[in-house]
């Protein structure tokens, strides 16, 4: 035997990285600088004779089912590796349902026999890709957005914000627009090809002028072919016309404001008011933007020019004395960003029992000891997260 396949018979196989979302699922190595697959959160149903999405369930058995066929589509048909022989690095929301995490490990530890997981938030992991001490993460995903503080690798739990202002809402007002200008009724696959492919985010200037009774010229209207469109799945032949007003407005709802404070302006700015004041200056210096949602082109600096003119007004203007908004480019595609701080983490050392990204993993654990315990650790459980050693400890405070 060649020494060198000695060495790799001993070496431990690479953990897997899993980031499960609403609409799309990232699915690759540690150590890699991309997912190995990006497919939609969905699997063939023989019953239904369709393609059905893993979040579509009506009780824990339903969902325990449709987690298994999704990662057996994941490991067997687009990584071809066994699943026993990897450690597993879960990319997750930190409002995931305490209900779908219990049921995914189950998935992963009894059905699957993983040896270990680790489970991490990726507010934090996007923050993990820059390298800087002080982070102000907005994730745009399918459903909804989110914004989190991470400062020195920790994320500040009560300056946690979050709306439903995602990539649906985007496709919703598109649907409408569409609709407005005699369009006939399209599938949700084709909307969201229309949405990718022609849609932009326009300025805060043409908004404005948008809403008065003057319009600006409108953008030039594209044709877009209905036939084969969306994967074959639906959809009336012919070809529809998007005009360029359906183009510019479609993205609105992502900055309307209202009296709940939930255009994404108000979500940065309202959680760097609840984090600790000595940090704020910082976190509005590094801005990153990441989700498939963040891929629409002039996202970024309609969402600058938002942030400025809402710091002229009040409540903001009295209580945030910014001067300076600064924007990370990611470093990677804005979809993949969290997926790429668990292959990062997760190739640092990250699994059960190891410390994990940014100074310890609270929720990593192998499989013996999650079928002794039957529970997740929590991310905002002191009993969790504090440290065995810790004074608190021995004198029984938590």
């Amino acid at each position: 035997m060649a020494l060198y396949e000695g060495i790799a018979l001993i070496q431990e196989k690479q953990a897997v990285v899993l980031d499960l979302g609403s609409e799309y699922t990232k699915f690759g190595f540690t150590g890699e600088a991309a997912p190995r697959c990006i497919v939609r959160s969905e699997f063939w149903s023989p019953g239904l004779r369709g393609y059905k999405r893993v979040f579509d369930y009506k009780d824990d058995e339903e969902l325990y089912d449709n987690l298994v066929h999704m990662l057996h589509l994941l490991y067997f048909r687009h990584v071809l590796v066994n699943p026993k022989e990897r450690r597993v690095v879960v990319v997750e929301s930190l409002l995931t349902p305490t209900r779908f995490r219990e049921t995914l490990a189950k998935v992963l530890f009894t059905h699957y026999e993983v040896s270990g997981v680790a489970w991490a938030d990726s507010g934090r992991l996007c923050a993990l890709t820059l390298g800087a001490p002080a982070a102000l993460v907005l994730e745009v995903g399918a459903r909804e957005a989110e914004v989190c503080a991470v400062i020195h690798g920790c994320v500040v739990l009560r300056s946690l914000q979050a709306a439903p202002r995602g990539a649906l809402r985007v496709r919703t007002e598109l649907a409408r627009l569409l609709a407005e200008d005699g369009a006939p009724a399209l599938t949700d696959h084709v909307l969201e090809d229309i949405m990718v492919k022609t849609c932009l985010v326009t300025t805060r200037e043409r908004a404005q002028q948008w809403a008065s009774d003057s319009p600006p010229t409108p953008a030039k209207s594209v044709r877009y072919p209905l036939a084969g469109a969306g994967r074959g799945r639906g959809g009336p032949g012919g070809a529809v016309t998007v005009e360029g007003r359906a183009r510019e407005l479609s993205a609105e709802p992502l900055f309307a404001e209202d009296g709940e404070y939930c255009s994404l302006q108000d979500l940065l700015l309202q959680c760097i008011m609840q984090s600790p004041i000595d940090c704020r200056r910082a976190l509005a210096e590094n801005i990153l933007v990441c989700g498939g949602g963040a891929a629409l082109p002039g996202l970024r600096s309609r969402l600058r020019e938002e942030l400025a003119h809402a710091l002229t007004e009040p409540p903001y203007c009295d209580r945030l004395h910014l001067t300076s908004l600064k924007f990370h480019s990611a470093p990677a595609h804005a979809n993949s960003v969290a997926w790429l701080g668990g292959a990062a983490a997760g190739g640092g050392g990250a699994g059960a029992g190891r410390r994990g990204p940014a100074g310890g993993d609270a929720r990593a654990g192998g499989r013996d000891a999650w079928l002794r315990a039957r529970r997740l650790k929590d991310w905002v459980c002191l009993l969790d997260n504090t440290p065995p050693d810790h004074p608190a400890r021995e004198h029984h405070l938590i």
